[in-house]
């Protein structure tokens, strides 16, 4: 049919179709602080990565002051943190808050 895309031409705006880009994408990843589980943000990174995008992956146990100045040092496009403990929407609403005052 004319007008609809092929197959394997990725969704516009899609993680692939952004990976295309002459630059890749960058991520950090990290699993919340007092956190030792990591399978799911091990299982994110891989996902990303097999999309083409460049990770940084901080491992588990990471404080949101480490999470914030790794995504601002690397100059990445997006972050990923996973949370298994317990208060993950106090963290996430810190991680926001750094954000916004570091610009």
């Amino acid at each position: 049919m004319a007008g609809l895309p092929k197959k394997n031409t990725p969704h516009p705006g899609s993680i692939e179709e952004k990976s295309n880009r002459s630059v890749p994408l960058r991520f950090v990843t990290a699993a919340s602080l007092f956190d030792g589980h990591d399978a799911s943000i091990n299982i994110m990174r891989r996902i990303l990565q097999s999309a083409g995008v460049e990770v940084i992956h901080l491992a588990h146990n990471r404080s949101v002051a480490e999470v914030v100045e790794t995504a601002l040092q690397e100059d990445v496009q997006g972050i990923a943190i996973s949370s298994y403990q317990g208060g993950h929407v106090e963290y996430f609403r810190y991680a926001v808050d750094l954000l916004k005052e570091e610009g």
